[in-house]
C-alpha cells in the first residue's frame, strides 16, 4: 500500500511472488554482470600496462638493432673503399689478381728495347668508320660483391703486403706508371666504354676517358715516360703520346697547344700540354688513353687523386 503525505486516498498494488522472485533473479545477475565487467576491465588496464611495457622494450631492441646494422654497414662501407682502392693499385701494376676477369700478364722486369712507337691493338685504326669494329675491345668488369668485413680485412692486410712488396723491388715501376689526374678538373663528360657516338646515335666503343675543362687548362704527365708523338691525329686532334716503358702508353687528345716535343723526357705532373677543342670534338675538354701493349684500358682504374 502506498500512503501519499497529503491525501486520504490510499493507493493499493499487488505484487505477485512470481514478480518478486524474477526481480531478484534480475539483480543477482545484474549484480554478478558487474562484478565480471570490473574484474575484465581490472584484467584489461593490467594487460595494457604490460603491452606498454613491451611495446617499449621493443622500440627499444628496434633501435638498437637500427644502430647495429648502421654500424655495420659503416664497416663494410670504409672496408670496401679501402677494397676498392687496392684492387685500382693492383690493376696499375697489373698483379694477378683472380677477382678480374682481364688477363693482361704479369710485368716484365725491364723495359721492352726500342718500344718507342705508338702502339695499338691488332687491325686497330682510328678513323670513325672502323670504329664500329672496335668495339669488340670493350671489357666487361665484373663488380665485386662484399664479403665479411674480418674475411675482408684479411684479403686486404695480404693485398697491401703484396704491393707494399712489388713497387720496394723496382721503384721505376712506379714512377712509370699512370696514378695520377691528367688534368685539374674532376668533372667527366664521357667514361670508358661502350656510349652513343654524338656525331652518328650509333654505339661504339670509346677507348677513353672525357675532361671538362676550360681552354687552355693546364694538361699533366700522369708518370714518367719518353714523349713518342706529339702532332696531329686524325679525329682526335692535337695529341701528345708518352711512352711510359713496361709496355705503357698514354694519349691525351683534342689539345690547344703542345709544351713538350719529340723526344722529351717528362716526369710524373709535368704540364705538357693545355686542353682545347682540336679534331672531331663537340667542346673543349681532355680526351686521356692508357694503353697496355696497345690494349686500352679504363683510365680510371689508373687515377689515386
Amino acid at each position: 500500500m502506498i500512503v501519499p503525505e497529503r491525501s486520504a486516498k490510499v493507493r493499493r498494488y499487488r505484487i505477485s511472488y512470481r514478480r518478486v522472485k524474477s526481480m531478484v533473479v534480475g539483480l543477482g545477475l545484474l549484480l554478478g554482470l558487474g562484478a565480471y565487467l570490473g574484474v575484465s576491465y581490472l584484467y584489461i588496464v593490467d594487460a595494457a600496462g604490460t603491452n606498454r611495457v613491451l611495446k617499449d622494450e621493443n622500440n627499444q631492441l628496434k633501435a638498437s638493432l637500427r644502430i647495429q646494422k648502421e654500424e655495420v654497414e659503416r664497416i663494410n662501407a670504409t672496408m670496401q673503399r679501402i677494397h676498392q682502392f687496392a684492387s685500382k693499385v693492383r690493376t696499375i701494376t697489373r698483379l694477378n689478381d683472380p677477382e678480374r676477369n682481364l688477363a693482361i700478364g704479369p710485368l716484365s722486369d725491364e723495359p721492352m728495347p726500342g718500344m718507342r712507337g705508338v702502339m695499338y691493338a691488332k687491325d686497330e685504326r682510328i678513323d670513325y668508320e672502323d670504329e664500329l669494329a672496335d668495339s669488340k675491345l670493350a671489357m666487361r668488369l665484373a663488380q665485386s660483391k662484399v664479403e665479411e668485413a674480418e674475411a675482408e680485412a684479411r684479403v686486404l692486410e695480404s693485398n697491401l703486403r703484396e704491393l707494399h712488396e712489388y713497387f720496394a723491388s723496382d721503384p721505376a715501376i712506379l714512377a712509370s706508371t699512370p696514378s695520377i689526374r691528367p688534368i685539374a678538373s674532376k668533372l667527366l663528360n664521357s667514361t670508358f666504354g661502350m656510349r652513343k657516338d654524338p656525331y652518328t646515335g650509333q654505339r661504339v666503343m670509346h677507348k677513353g676517358i672525357d675532361f671538362a675543362a676550360d681552354h687552355g687548362s693546364d694538361v699533366f704527365a700522369t708518370a714518367d715516360g719518353v714523349v713518342i708523338f706529339a702532332g696531329n691525329r686524325g679525329k682526335y686532334g692535337k695529341t701528345i703520346v708518352i711512352d711510359h716503358g713496361y709496355g705503357l702508353q698514354t694519349h691525351y687528345s683534342h689539345l690547344s697547344a703542345f709544351k713538350v716535343g719529340v723526344g722529351d723526357e717528362v716526369g710524373r705532373g709535368q704540364v705538357i700540354g693545355a686542353a682545347g677543342n682540336t679534331g672531331r670534338s663537340t667542346g673543349v675538354h681532355l680526351h686521356y688513353e692508357v694503353r697496355f701493349m696497345g690494349i686500352p684500358h679504363d683510365p680510371e682504374r689508373y687515377i689515386l687523386n
